[in-house]
């Protein structure tokens, strides 16, 4: 095998193939393309330890095989590599986007090694292996509800195994799934997630944001979206607090930013821990993220990570 690029968009399914490979194998470690280098990555690969064991490396966010970019010099040593690589060494590179298949590095592994390219499950598909899923741990449920979740969950499998183990976790023992019981656990609205991530994160709750970008992320909810929202929210924020210096009145905040009682009431909460200028800065690092993430200069979920830790630390 050697090495093997698996490309998906669900964590669930190309960590299902993950394991395929391994299988009972312990010598596994893990590398982030996030915040690793590919030097260090090499370093490990050609490493043999005394007792000759066969050792694997998973490579997460390894997006450079799609609309991700290696410098000249990674590039090299990855070819380099790929032509001599330690027989004892299995790479597992994985991707979540689209491959682009023009490079180099992605034909040497076409011609030479395995791509593994993980289709999306059709709704019956993930219908099935929910069921099935849950009759393995001996619950019941009833096909309308799984109905609900696929459909609530926009048929993303990863995201409807994620409301699978809440109902699990709910119930805590095996039996007979309600249907109303669904209803209440199983997360309803990409949108309302969308502003609870804003709201979270302004407040200051890095837990509960990262937890909620994980979710944005499986559901594949493009960042400059979220990145859009901070923005609108900061700078309603600065207007309040702007009036406010000024001694404007709440019916005159209200009447000039045209919003509602309960917006005011939600913003005014929202903006007094901050300063005027803590505010002109936040603007100016979204907009300099949003740059950078359009220019591909820095991976797009990566960026909002390292804004939440920015924010809420």
């Amino acid at each position: 095998m050697k090495i093997v690029l698996i490309n998906g968009e669900s964590s669930f399914l190309i960590n299902e193939q993950i394991n395929e490979i391994i299988k009972d194998n312990k010598n596994v470690s893990s590398f982030d393309m996030n915040g690793q280098r590919i030097e260090d990555l090499l370093i490990e690969a050609g490493y043999s330890s005394m007792f000759g064991e066969e050792k694997f490396i998973i490579v997460k966010n390894a997006n450079f095989w799609g609309s991700g970019k290696l410098n000249e010099s990674d590039s090299a040593l990855l070819l380099r590599y790929f032509e001599n690589p330690n027989p004892l060494s299995n790479i597992i590179f994985v991707c979540n986007e689209k491959i682009d298949s023009r490079k180099k590095i992605v034909k040497v592994v076409k011609d030479k090694y395995k791509i593994i390219t993980i289709p999306n499950l059709k709704s019956y598909e993930i219908e099935k292996r929910v069921e099935e899923y849950l009759g393995k741990k001996k619950y019941q449920i009833d096909k309308d509800s799984i109905k609900y979740i696929v459909t609530n969950c926009l048929n993303n499998f990863d995201l409807v195994m994620m409301e699978v183990e809440k109902i699990i976790l709910y119930y805590s023992s095996p039996c007979f799934i309600k249907k109303i019981d669904v209803e209440n656990i199983v997360s309803k609205s990409i949108n309302q997630n969308n502003f609870l991530f804003v709201d979270n994160l302004i407040e200051g709750n890095l837990e509960k944001s990262l937890e909620l970008l994980n979710e944005l992320k499986i559901l594949k909810v493009e960042p400059t979206v979220l990145l859009s929202l901070i923005a609108r929210d900061i700078r309603i924020m600065l207007n309040i607090k702007r009036m406010l210096e000024q001694n404007k009145r709440e019916y005159e905040i209200l009447t000039d930013l045209k919003l509602m009682d309960w917006q005011l009431d939600k913003y005014l909460k929202k903006v007094f821990p901050y300063k005027i200028k803590e505010l002109e800065e936040w603007l100016v690092k979204l907009a300099n993220i949003d740059f950078k993430i359009k220019s591909g200069k820095l991976d797009k979920y990566y960026a909002l990570e390292l804004l939440a830790l920015d924010i809420c630390t």
